[in-house]
């Protein structure tokens, strides 16, 4: 009894050398020291600012929308130093960390003023607070959009050149969305989906690619949209957007981007050139076609693809128009004129042939 007495004496010896604020005696479950001038030993009144922290993150996330949100905090090392040093000297365990409990104050603060939750699974917002420089980030969750497109110009390539300055990554320069440009189906489909979220960059998946002079018609190409950082997770999209040159398709908000290579389908038009007149006799060549193809490139890579259906019209003494329904992925232009790929056209019908143009009249994902 006597000795217990002694070393209670002594912890309140050693405690009256350390003032400790109300949060950190509290939270140590330690005797409240006699107010003074000086600072907390442990958080040097790091509790005292959360409140204006909160106030000013508050502010900024006027211009967002969500429903639940979680923090994270930088604080220098040194406060963890002499919160263990407190924790050792009175022998104290089983409570939280000073770090813990700055975050979990700055959170409940941050909750009640937005009227929100604190979600530490799956937030839509991440709010990162850093102490030792008094500045805070706000990160939102990213929105998938799945959508199709038409396209009906000859004159837009599918791809967006990214800006020569940043290369992609966002900078003053392109007003920190990456594009060098919007005139393209990525860089329309982008420019319009940056004003429908409030967010500055937005990252396109196309199911498959066309040339510059190709159409996409029918159901449309399918592509999905990763929109970074938006501000408007809640917008309602309008079912069929007109842009220029381009059309929006079946657009809708998803979970997630399915993992991995989607298969597809298509439903081509090729309209082809050839040297010379080609008998009916050597066009039907076509369509005894094995399948699956092979279809070897330099003789090295190899792809296996498939061809479903396909049908041939003369349109002129040269020049044919071909129907086919294949496997996404086989490099049309390629295996109508290219002599580094087998099979090829200009071999099966014994002349030389050239792609005028080819475009989309349907494409169908296998599920």
């Amino acid at each position: 009894m006597k000795n217990q007495k002694t070393a209670q004496n002594d912890s309140s010896k050693n405690l009256e050398k350390h003032f400790l604020c109300n949060f950190c005696s509290s939270r140590l479950k330690l005797k409240k020291t006699i107010q003074t001038k000086q600072k907390c030993f442990i958080c040097k009144d790091i509790f005292e600012r959360i409140d204006n922290f909160a106030t000013r993150i508050v502010e900024d996330l006027v211009s967002y929308d969500f429903s639940n949100f979680e923090t994270g905090i930088i604080i220098k090392p040194s406060l963890m130093d002499r919160d263990d040093h407190i924790k050792s000297e009175f022998q104290i365990k089983g409570v939280n960390s000073v770090k813990t409990k700055i975050n979990h104050e700055l959170s409940r603060r941050i909750a009640r003023k937005t009227k929100t939750k604190i979600n530490h699974i799956d937030a839509d917002l991440v709010i990162k607070v850093n102490f030792k420089d008094d500045s805070y980030k706000i990160q939102s969750k990213s929105v998938i959009v799945y959508g199709r497109y038409i396209k009906k110009s000859r004159m837009l390539p599918q791809k967006q050149l990214n800006c020569i300055n940043c290369l992609g990554k966002g900078c003053h320069v392109c007003h920190f969305h990456g594009l060098e440009n919007f005139d393209s189906v990525e860089g329309q489909i982008t420019k319009f989906l940056i004003k429908k979220f409030g967010c500055e960059q937005v990252r396109i998946n196309c199911i498959g690619g066309e040339e510059k002079s190709s159409l996409v018609l029918g159901n449309g190409r399918p592509f999905f949209a990763k929109i970074i950082n938006p501000k408007k997770r809640k917008s309602i999209i309008r079912t069929k957007p007109k842009l220029e040159g381009i059309k929006l398709l079946d657009l809708r908000k998803i979970s997630e981007q399915p993992k991995g290579q989607i298969s597809f389908k298509s439903k081509i038009d090729i309209i082809i050139k050839t040297e010379n007149y080609v008998k009916n006799k050597t066009l039907n060549n076509l369509q005894i076609l094995e399948m699956p193809l092979q279809i070897s490139i330099n003789g090295k890579k190899t792809v296996v693809k498939k061809i479903y259906k396909i049908n041939f019209k003369r349109l002129a003494s040269k020049r044919l128009k071909i129907n086919m329904y294949a496997d996404g992925g086989i490099p049309i232009k390629s295996l109508i004129q290219n002599h580094e790929i087998t099979p090829n056209f200009t071999h099966l019908l014994q002349d030389n042939c050239q792609c005028v143009q080819f475009d989309f009249k349907k494409i169908d994902v296998v599920s």
